[in-house]
């Protein structure tokens, strides 16, 4: 028997309820669903968008000889800062060297606008100025404190936060649905209520195993404190008891939380479930070890998926880039229509 498929309506409604029972649950649970999230949800993710982004040529249209180049080209530059960052982490955490990271989020920033070309600019010699100007830039801006902040933000909260947001504004332009734009108003809602209502730790206290697992990640918090709230960030206690550094926490969980089920709740739009057999059986194997790895050791599975989440973010630049033009010309066609 054949099943009726979802309408944009619905998964709207979905996509609702699931932003509503994220942040009902990152208020109580922060950290403990950030967790979750991220073990469970996240490496199933990172495996099956990097397959959906494969099949589509990672969203850069190459037509031409010297698009497939280029295309070529910029994955090349994916896979050789991915090489930088693993040698740097081994360097750091198996010889115990500390590493410059300068090197890394140069090639990151390259990375990220270089993909926008394919979107944004056409011809050959305004693309080579562009990157002359942005290593111009990473030149001079490298020793600033913020240089490897934002880097730092960028495959982090930015990700997660910022792009699914500019994903659901996309499809609402698109779309012209009201369901559509309620999803975008609810998500800016649920965003706004962590800065609004700001309550201490709602009837539970965190125990020794979620914050040693959580350890590795607590800088992304410390560097959003820094951001909000100048001088707090520096202890743990400003991190994990006080109320701003819940209130950053709860935002984290739900940003990374709504991400993933986000991916997940639209599988009927993207398709990204139509693979081959084989590639779906070494998906789940791949997800199945993830599982085991972060059931043997918290800490061991973040590292062990840190570069599978980077690169997953990484190929998804040009998908980014793409969705801020889609927007400018939804919102381009609205105003001369007007």
């Amino acid at each position: 028997m054949m099943h009726a498929k979802p309408t944009t309506d619905q998964i709207n409604y979905l996509n609702i309820g699931l932003m509503v029972v994220s942040c009902l649950l990152s208020y109580v649970f922060p950290f403990e669903l950030f967790l979750f999230s991220y073990a469970v949800l996240g490496p199933l993710h990172y495996l099956t968008e990097i397959s959906w982004l494969h099949d589509r040529n990672y969203f850069i249209e190459a037509k031409r000889k010297r698009r497939v180049t280029a295309r070529r080209a910029w994955l090349i530059l994916v896979a050789v800062t991915l090489a930088v960052m693993f040698f740097g982490f081994v360097r750091d955490k198996v010889f115990k060297q500390q590493a410059t990271t300068v090197w890394e989020m140069a090639l990151l920033y390259l990375v990220f606008v270089t993909a926008s070309l394919f979107v944004f600019i056409r011809r050959r010699v305004a693309g080579v100025a562009v990157v002359v100007l942005v290593l111009i830039l990473l030149a001079f801006f490298s020793d600033y404190r913020y240089y490897a902040v934002l880097a730092f933000l960028l495959v982090t909260i930015i990700h997660v936060l910022i792009f699914t947001a500019a994903f659901i504004l996309f499809g609402a332009l698109k779309s012209r649905s009201r369901s559509g734009v309620l999803s975008l108003v609810v998500f800016a809602v649920c965003v706004a209520s962590f800065f609004i209502y700001t309550p201490s730790a709602l009837g539970h206290t965190l125990g020794d195993y979620i914050r040693n697992s959580y350890d590795s990640f607590q800088n992304l918090n410390a560097e959003l404190l820094k951001l909000l709230y100048p001088g707090a960030g520096r202890t743990l206690p400003d991190i994990y008891e006080s109320r701003t550094g819940l209130m950053v926490m709860r935002l984290i969980a739900f940003a990374y939380t709504y991400h993933y089920l986000n991916w997940f709740s639209k599988t009927s739009i993207i398709k990204w479930h139509e693979i081959p057999r084989r590639r779906t059986a070494i998906i789940i194997v791949l997800w199945l070890g993830a599982l085991a790895v972060y059931g043997y050791s918290y800490q061991a599975g973040m590292m062990a998926l840190y570069f599978l989440s980077v690169l997953h973010v990484m190929l998804e630049f040009p998908l980014n880039h793409s969705t801020f033009a889609g927007i400018g010309k939804e919102l381009y066609g609205r105003i001369h229509q007007n």
